[in-house]
């Protein structure tokens, strides 16, 4: 009987362990990073030539509050999109640096408006070390989905050695407007994160077995 409550506690104990993640994504902050955050108040459909709090804009660019003539509602993110017509917009992410041996992916919703006024032109999204350029990624914006956001991928990966300076995101576009929302950059922790609920499960499985074993040895 003794034996069989033993591998009993073995088995809760291993069930709670089992459930810490090995690592987990971290996500480096963006400010403003769904451009809902803006300079003055948007009725549905309007404009804002900027700025845009949290970057920089070169070129015409700003904030935009698309109605369902525009784009399928919902938006990936919030009600507000970026726009850009030809413009850069850019983010300096101050204090956050490259880490060697890590891998860096930077995702972007690109859009295509419903009245093809986006369809002519195309979009570019870049990762950026100091002055470095990183890496980039340039499509059509005729390869979305009509009034639909599709998310553009940039990945990056690190050696040993790493440029040196702040990461930056840009972007932009040429031709005609291009639209982008729901701005994410990820890396990769070095060291084990994991969940609260998990810790929970694997400190209740270790009281269950020191119980166990103490009502055994009596």
């Amino acid at each position: 009987m003794r034996l069989k409550c033993l591998l009993f506690c073995v088995l809760v104990l291993c069930l709670a362990l089992s459930g810490v993640p090995a690592l987990a994504d971290t996500n480096i902050p963006i400010q403003n990073a769904s451009f809902e955050t803006t300079s003055s108040v948007l009725g549905s459909g309007g404009y804002n030539y900027g700025p845009i709090p949290g970057w920089t804009i070169t070129g015409t660019g700003g904030s935009w509050q698309p109605n369902s003539s525009y784009y399928n509602l919902p938006l990936p993110d919030g009600n507000v999109v970026a726009f850009s017509s030809g413009a850069i917009l850019s983010q300096t992410l101050t204090g956050v640096s490259l880490q060697p041996n890590s891998t860096y992916t930077l995702t972007v919703a690109v859009g295509n408006r419903l009245d093809g006024f986006s369809s002519g032109g195309q979009y570019t999204i870049q990762l950026d070390a100091g002055s470095t350029v990183l890496a980039t990624v340039t499509g059509s914006n005729s390869s979305i989905t009509p009034g639909t956001f599709m998310d553009v991928v940039l990945t990056y990966s690190t050696g040993a050695t790493v440029t040196p300076g702040d990461l930056a995101i840009v972007l932009s576009t040429s031709g005609t407007q291009g639209n982008f929302d729901n701005v994410r950059l990820t890396d990769p922790p070095t060291t084990s994160v994991p969940e609260p609920s998990s810790l929970s499960m694997a400190v209740m499985g270790l009281a269950f077995a020191g119980l166990l074993a103490r009502f055994l040895r009596s």
